[in-house]
């Protein structure tokens, strides 16, 4: 080879790799799909179904499990949600709409939860259930959140005008990652985001697009996803996210007029408004079908007459974020009761704020409409968190209804939102060297003094010091990246990274849902059901296994309800006296009664009541119980009018059934 044709032959290979990665970009929609479908045919999924086992038989789970550990705090997933679908799929007729193993009602609308019904041409994300088998159609339903939640932010990022696509995929996975906790769960937070993104990136097509046929497809789907969205059903989390999208929207226009680029406000209005009114009519029908059931849900004590003033958080818990790098469930803070509560979402955005409001006094830069509408989201959002509104203003704009924990999902957001923008926009020399430094050292002492205050009253407060330092030590090298000039385009690798390290273990691995259906308890339960559908079971000193039984389709009269059965609950209350204990969302546990004949209710949490009750009460005998499962033995069972039917050795379940 000659001097001369070196240069030429790197030219070459240069560009060569340039194809490759062309067409890999091209085909990256082809090959993101091809995986979507190889993970549903091997039934992958992210459930803490393993639990099951090692609740079942005490040992450590190993069925299906291919990597990291389930997770036990996660009950809102493998004990409520998991079964409950579960016990959809083995109704007769299959899917339906109502199931009282579930709550009076139309309760299963009110899930998520797959339901032959028309509003599920409207989710996607349950279509599996209803084509494959059910454990391929439960890996259907995971991969549409993985996959959604990454995919649908980063699309709509590059609708925010991102010119990156490599910061818009950044973006989506850093919300794919904040979410680890929170990837299955009753409220669909995952999918919810999913549709919110999409309605948003469609309406700011709205304003903005000139192609009639583009513009028909955006309107199409912000109808579609827009009644998905409705149909997560949890305002607390919906209604700031509405106003986000509001924000974004608005900012967007401004922004666009500014530069003085092609906008069309008046048709942008009148097609949000065509958006909205497609979406309630098509929600009509449902809302007429569910109405009675809301109105039951509207009068629970929980969450019904749930009400918030805002001010329920400090400003430690506002930037929680900032000490949730390597937090397990033994380093999370006394102001948590749990490791699922910390935002894990990174608060960059005062940092953010700062570096441009510094920009535009040094070289003038110009400060956009969109920064500065997301800037006034955030302080807004912030001060309802940490201050209490008056009514006259939580009544008008629905705040009441949210919670300062729901509230964090679209601060959340802006913030990645808002961090996205900036490294994709500000891409001049902002800070001197000398500049950078100060900013590091003032934003360090400030989260020092923010960690040393919340700890300094509470001995004990963060129970490993090490993982306090080991995060505070992230936030700071974070802080240097993000105000370096030269390696900043380290930064969301470098966050990237350790999201991954902090809470890439959260969800386990798993391959079917063995733990559950192969468990010699199932099995057991689900041949008694068959030979006899009609009777009804209910479950005796334990939370979990009446959801076993409800997995098998069997009627159980307690367990987990959606919407509590006030027929069945006011059998032993005709008074009503109870009615605040009894009267929500949440598990409903039976316990024998201390002396005969007494029948009372204790509270024990906003989700978690007790019915002191005998199995052998004349009420359970008329509405046809037959069958009653306790984790040991029954000494006493004859003297109730039980026997014992079968037991299953290893897996603590005694059934006993009615003489």
């Amino acid at each position: 080879m000659t001097p001369i044709s070196f240069p030429f032959l790197l030219w070459w290979r240069l560009k060569a790799r340039m194809e490759i990665l062309h067409r890999f970009r091209q085909r990256s929609w082809l090959i993101a799909l091809l995986f979507f479908c190889l993970c549903v045919a091997l039934k992958l999924n992210g459930s803490s179904v393993g639990m099951w086992e090692q609740e079942l038989s005490e040992r450590k789970a190993s069925k299906g499990l291919l990597l990291f550990e389930p997770q036990p705090i996660r009950t809102d997933e493998w004990l409520v949600w998991t079964p409950a679908a579960l016990s959809q799929a083995r109704q007769m007729p299959r899917f339906p709409v109502e199931n009282p193993n579930l709550g009076a009602g139309r309760a299963p609308l009110l899930l998520n939860l797959p339901v032959a019904y028309y509003t599920t041409w409207f989710r996607p994300q349950l279509w599996g259930f209803f084509i494959f088998d059910f454990e391929r159609g439960f890996s259907f339903g995971w991969m549409a959140k993985i996959f959604g939640s990454v995919l649908a932010t980063a699309w709509f990022l590059r609708q925010l005008a991102v010119r990156s696509r490599g910061l818009a995929l950044f973006g989506g996975t850093w919300i794919f990652l904040t979410l680890q906790w929170w990837l299955s769960s009753p409220t669909m937070l995952p999918e919810m985001i999913a549709t919110w993104a999409i309605c948003t990136g469609c309406a700011i097509q709205f304003f903005t697009q000139t192609s009639g046929w583009r513009l028909a497809i955006a309107l199409a789907a912000f109808v579609y996803c827009g009644v998905n969205f409705v149909l997560c059903f949890y305002p607390p989390a919906q209604i700031p996210l509405l106003y986000l999208m509001a924000a974004i929207v608005l900012g967007f226009v401004l922004e666009r007029r500014q530069a003085d680029e092609f906008y069309c406000a008046k048709r942008g209005i009148v097609l949000v408004g065509l958006g909205i009114a497609a979406v309630a009519i098509v929600l009509v029908p449902c809302l007429i079908d569910i109405r009675p059931t809301l109105d039951l849900v509207s009068h629970t004590a929980y969450p019904g007459a749930r009400r918030t003033a805002g001010g329920g958080f400090s400003i430690f818990k506002l930037f929680s974020g900032l000490d949730s790098f390597f937090q397990t469930k033994h380093s999370v803070s006394a102001a948590y009761s749990n490791v699922t509560e910390p935002s894990h979402s990174y608060p960059l955005w005062p940092a953010v704020v700062a570096g441009v409001l510094i920009a535009r006094g040094r070289r003038q830069v110009t400060v956009t409409p969109l920064f500065i509408v997301l800037t006034i989201f955030l302080v807004l959002l912030s001060l309802f968190c940490v201050v209490p509104f008056p009514t006259w203003l939580l009544r008008p704009t629905l705040l009441s209804f949210s919670t300062e924990h729901s509230a964090r999902a679209a601060l959340g957001l802006a913030n990645i939102f808002l961090t996205c923008l900036f490294l994709d926009r500000y891409r001049v020399p902002l800070f001197t060297k000398r500049g950078a430094v100060i900013a590091v050292v003032a934003f360090a002492l400030a989260v020092a003094l923010l960690f040393w205050t919340a700890g300094f009253y509470k001995p004990g407060f963060f129970p490993d010091r090490r993982q306090i330092g080991l995060s505070f030590a992230a936030s700071v090298a974070l802080l240097a990246l993000f105000f370096s000039e030269k390696r900043r385009l380290w930064f969301p690798i470098a966050l990237i990274a350790l999201l991954v390290l902090s809470v890439g273990a959260v969800n386990p691995v798993m391959r079917g849902l063995s733990p559950l259906l192969d468990s010699e308890g199932f099995r057991v339960v689900d041949q008694i059901h068959r030979a006899d559908p009609g009777s009804k079971w209910i479950v005796y000193h334990d939370l979990i296994l009446p959801e076993l039984v409800k997995a098998t389709g069997a009627r159980v009269l307690n367990g987990f309800k959606i919407v509590p059965d006030l027929d069945f609950l006011r059998r032993f209350d005709p008074a009503e006296q109870a009615n605040f204990l009894y009267n929500r969302y949440g598990h409903l546990v039976c316990e024998l009664p201390e002396s005969p004949g007494e029948v009372a209710f204790r509270f024990v949490a906003a989700d978690y009541y007790i019915l002191y009750l005998s199995p052998g009460d004349s009420e359970l005998r008329q509405i046809g119980c037959r069958y009653v499962v306790l984790p040991d033995i029954w000494p006493d069972a004859e003297l109730h009018g039980f026997s014992l039917l079968q037991s299953v050795p290893g897996e603590r379940i005694c059934i006993y059934r009615r003489l």
